[in-house]
């Protein structure tokens, strides 16, 4: 089999899996919180996906901080 190289093609973007969770992290300013209301059966799930969701938010600007806390209704996420 004969493979052939090319140059100049553009790589189609890539879709992934859609979040679950879009927060606006980007607009909170320092103080500002989300809470996200959860029945308290999902919270221990859920918690664990806003908290992965707002680290790679992290990640791509290192020197913005965040905490995800378990509330008794939900799930809050604070600007430090």
């Amino acid at each position: 089999m004969r493979f052939e190289i090319k140059e100049g093609i553009p790589m189609p973007a890539s879709t992934g899996k859609p979040r679950k969770y879009d927060l606006p992290l980007e607009t909170m300013k320092s103080g500002d919180s989300i809470l996200i209301e959860l029945p308290k059966t999902k919270i221990h799930a859920e918690v664990k996906i806003i908290r992965n969701f707002v680290l790679r938010f992290k990640h791509e600007n290192p020197n913005i901080n965040f905490t995800v806390r378990m509330v008794d209704d939900g799930v809050g996420v604070w600007k430090l």
